[in-house]
């Protein structure tokens, strides 16, 4: 995603779908070679073309998504959102390049391996944000994160990116539930997932091959999907309301007009945003 997001930052400026100065400075070896030579003018347009070859539509749902998620952020905190909550944060840039997010709490939940990298490469934290290190196997991130500040009793914007794909049907769940008790009601999450007939053929999507099989190579393979029109009752069942649900195809198309350029991003990625209700979770 880094990789992505430093591709797109080499674009010109009037076409980017958005700009992240600090994506570079998180990769290392050929990655980072790889975004040097996205600034090249013509070299750039060829970085592009191997990568959308090599993964058919990744980077194009990377940084469509990457965009849909910025402005809904940035939708929440302008409506008076006090808190920013990054879950599995990773190499997210977020709290640094989102100015509205520089005037309230931030708070990133990760392994503390990776936010030691991160860290590292990374260089720079700003004073309001608290890098919250969870081992999700051993910690109990009900407890670690309210000692840490976060406030349950304020609405935050929390965003899980790119990870429900990767767990077990019973930990998406535990997790769902588990963000309805620390999140107060009006809070927004905003989630990504993939298309659950990706994942066992009952839909057809031509780049799901491609998709399955890079990720299952790398060693974490999508094993999770939601059916999308069963999505609202999986979420009110467990304490929060449907805002918005799109693949990274229709927000492409939503994009694509305005910046004059061809993102045609993918139908079997998807993305949500939803609130968390007023009604209880069923136990």
């Amino acid at each position: 995603m880094a990789l992505f997001r430093a591709v797109e930052t080499a674009g010109p400026p009037a076409r980017r779908l958005f700009d992240d100065p600090y994506a570079a400075a998180l990769l290392t070896g050929r990655l980072r070679a790889l975004a040097a030579l996205a600034r090249v003018p013509v070299a750039g347009r060829a970085a592009t073309w191997f990568l959308d070859i090599g993964w058919p539509r990744t980077r194009s749902s990377a940084v469509v998504r990457t965009r849909w998620i910025d402005d809904l952020v940035r939708e929440a905190i302008r409506a008076g959102t006090g808190q920013l909550l990054l879950l599995g944060a990773g190499f997210d840039s977020r709290p640094y390049r989102l100015p509205e997010a520089a005037g309230i709490p931030v708070f990133e939940v990760d392994h503390p391996a990776t936010q030691s990298v991160k860290r590292v490469r990374l260089g720079q934290f700003q004073p309001n944000v608290k890098l919250v290190s969870v081992d999700f196997e051993k910690d109990d991130l009900e407890k670690v994160l309210p000692s840490a500040g976060f406030d349950i009793a304020r609405p935050a914007v929390a965003v899980w990116e790119g990870v429900v794909s990767y767990l077990t049907a019973p930990a998406v769940d535990r997790n769902f539930r588990v963000l309805a008790r620390l999140l107060a009601p009006e809070s927004r999450l905003i989630f990504t997932y993939v298309h659950r007939g990706a994942l066992d053929g009952s839909v057809e999507f031509r780049e799901a091959a491609r998709w399955k099989s890079s990720v299952g190579s790398a060693g974490e393979p999508f094993i999770f999907g939601f059916d999308p029109a069963a999505l609202p009752a999986y979420l009110a069942q467990h304490g929060f309301t449907l805002l918005r649900d799109a693949s990274t195809a229709e927000a492409a198309n939503a994009y694509n007009q305005a910046l004059g350029r061809r993102e045609p991003g993918s139908a079997l990625y998807r993305m949500t945003l939803a609130e968390r209700s007023t009604r209880a979770p069923l136990s």
